[in-house]
């Protein structure tokens, strides 16, 4: 138990530092996705499912955990941990060795393709007796991971009804004997495009006996699934966390009373539901009763991640705000493992059709679990009881719902000597001082200007009466953020300043803006980072173009909300057709704060954010690189 429990903290504190600041780019980057599984193979943590590592109620707390902060991550690992799971059973004991050991760690990466057994019909991929092994012909529609697996366990259908199992390259591949594997391109997928889901066609491919993982009897594939029905329930329920996240970080800006009920709502449905399932485990229940947990769960995730949708309001319209993905990762999950049975059972939970056949009335106002009774079946007898709801259980101390943040990111840029800098800056340099070999130890000296990558600007920078940064108080540098997206008009308008009509209009919208909080401005402009030129923006003139604040805006938020400083994603808080450094000298009449080069601006909610600013205490210092990190709800 105690090792169980150690598992899920060291991926609970992994998923928040490496993963949640990176989902989007995990679902739609592959090489971000790899680098994330790798992640958990350096931690051990890809064959949980093999020889029994963990209890399957663990193993359900740690794909939970996962699907929680990354839909992609948790739906590619997951395709490895079968693999592993498959292997550890097989009685090749010499394909064993040559792989189990190395695919706890992710140095050996293997997928699966077997989903095509569930399908009625003639078989899509045939095996066929040969000397020394089978001969494989046919295609496999569904095999996920290119080019983040080296191989996958295929499954094809022999001339009795079984299958064979047998482990294959996962790239493209001639063999002597002429046969081949070869591969379509990427499916364009409507979520986690990255995990790279592909067709193989196998032709007159030789599987030889010693790649063989073992040969199941006709119907294992419905048996298998049969047994497993709760099995991808947690991979909705992670989901259905996630949405909630994006609800209570609305619940906390927004303050609106509705979403308080709505979530309050909805995080005991998912306890009830989750409280269920984990007695199911536990117990010899009836297939019946099972599919409609399976479709209990499907129908909260895409009804939680519909709430985070609404209550994101037209944000959740941009193909990179969490709720959009959250959304789109609970469709998926719909269909994960899906059997005929899955989903006229999730089909009829969505139409209604649960409530008659467990003997509700029709006029209910809520569908099954849903209302103050619950009904629980018994076995597969179709006879139910009406029982009392159980009391809602607090949530995992995985699942950190009450804390007062969820999550934290990093609102700084990498520094290497290939940032944008403005022009006359001093160059960013790094030398080598001490070396691990000769040394003993590691030790660089860097040099690069104090308004350099991300920074922050003190009142000396531009007033000769200013302090340095080193008077700064500690107090002055924790403060809560509000983020105004404008980029819809800087799309169309590189030159655009904020303007007091942007301020009341995103104030109808989430509320006030409270005093002594930063405004951010979320221009877009930190996509151009890695590209000078585009950042800069510079016409033949030598006139640079990038959005800002405008004056009168400025104004407005230091004397009317009393702010605490600005804050933007491009090099300066004026825009780059401001010469005079205008809103800068406004913002710093005072120990204001003026953040430059901000970054990962997607990741935060419009209010209720905290922002903790680290610069380096600089003597006299007019600036300082900084560290920002950005505490979230």
């Amino acid at each position: 138990m105690d090792c169980d429990r150690s598992i899920l903290d060291t991926t609970n504190s992994f998923l928040l530092q490496e993963v949640a600041p990176k989902a989007n780019e995990i679902d739609s980057d592959p090489q971000a996705l790899f680098e994330a599984l790798q992640g958990l193979g350096k931690l051990g943590l890809l064959a949980l499912r093999s020889d029994k590592q963990v209890s399957e109620a663990t193993f359900g707390d740690f794909q939970e955990l996962i699907a929680r902060y990354s839909g992609a991550l948790a739906f590619v690992q997951t395709q490895h941990q079968s693999a592993a799971a498959m292997l550890s059973t097989s009685n090749n004991s010499t394909l064993k060795q040559a792989y189990l050991p190395q695919m706890s760690n992710g140095e050996v990466l293997i997928g699966v393709g077997f989903s095509h057994l569930r399908r009625q019909g003639e078989p899509l991929t045939l095996a066929v007796p040969v000397a020394g092994g089978y001969q494989l012909d046919g295609i496999v529609p569904w095999v996920t991971g290119w080019n983040l697996f080296q191989h996958f366990i295929v499954a094809a259908t022999l001339p009795d009804g079984s299958a064979v199992f047998g482990i294959v390259p996962f790239v493209q591949t001639s063999q002597k004997s002429r046969g081949e594997i070869t591969f379509t391109a990427p499916a364009q997928l409507a979520a986690m495009i990255s995990s790279n889901t592909v067709s193989a066609t196998l032709t007159r491919w030789f599987l030889p006996q010693e790649r063989v993982v073992f040969i199941k009897p006709p119907g294992w594939i419905h048996e298998n699934s049969k047994n497993n029905i709760l099995r991808p329930t947690f991979l909705a329920t992670g989901c259905a966390f996630a949405g909630l996240d994006i609800i209570e970080a609305a619940k906390e800006s927004k303050s609106l009373p509705f979403i308080n009920d709505a979530f309050d709502s909805l995080l005991q449905e998912l306890t009830q539901c989750r409280t269920l399932i984990r007695e199911a485990q536990q117990k010899s229940i009836g297939t019946a009763e099972r599919l409609q947990m399976r479709a209990w769960a499907i129908d909260l995730a895409t009804r939680i991640a519909h709430a985070a949708v609404t209550v994101s309001s037209g944000s959740a319209n941009y193909m990179h705000h969490p709720a959009q993905r959250i959304y789109r990762e609970a469709l998926v999950f719909t269909v994960t493992g899906q059997t005929t049975a899955v989903m006229e059972a999730t089909l009829q939970r969505l139409t209604g059709g649960d409530e008659k056949t467990r003997g509700q009335a029709e006029d209910t106002s809520v569908r099954g679990w849903r209302s103050e009774e619950y009904v629980r079946g018994q076995g597969d007898t179709g006879t139910w009881e009406t029982l009392s709801p159980p009391l809602p259980i607090p949530p995992s101390p995985h699942l950190p719902l009450s804390s007062p943040y969820s999550r934290i990111i990093h609102l700084s840029h990498t520094i290497d000597t290939d940032i944008p800098q403005w022009q006359g800056d001093p160059p960013v340099e790094f030398d080598t001082v001490a070396k691990l070999e000769k040394d003993g130890y590691y030790l660089r000296r860097f040099s690069l200007g104090e308004h350099s990558a991300t920074h922050i600007n003190a009142p000396k920078s531009f007033h000769s009466f200013g302090v340095g940064i080193d008077k700064y108080p500690a107090e002055s540098l924790v403060v809560s953020a509000v983020v105004i997206d404008i980029r819809a008009k800087t799309a169309v308008n590189s030159d655009y300043v904020l303007t007091v009509a942007d301020i009341l209009a995103w104030e109808e919208e989430y509320g006030e803006i409270t005093a002594e909080s930063v405004v951010i401005l979320y221009t877009g402009w930190q996509e151009k980072w890695c590209d000078k030129d585009a950042f800069f923006n510079q016409d033949a003139e030598g006139s640079l173009h990038f959005p800002g604040f405008g004056s009168d805006a400025t104004q407005f938020l230091l004397n009317e909300r009393q702010i605490a400083g600005v804050g933007i994603d491009t090099h300066g808080v004026d825009s780059g057709q401001d010469t005079t450094f205008t809103i800068n000298r406004l913002v710093l009449e005072k120990p204001r704060l003026v953040l430059e080069n901000l970054t990962n601006l997607d990741q935060l909610p419009p209010r209720g954010a905290m922002l903790a600013i680290a610069p380096l205490l600089l003597q006299n210092g007019s600036g300082s690189p900084v560290g920002v990190l950005a505490l979230v709800p």
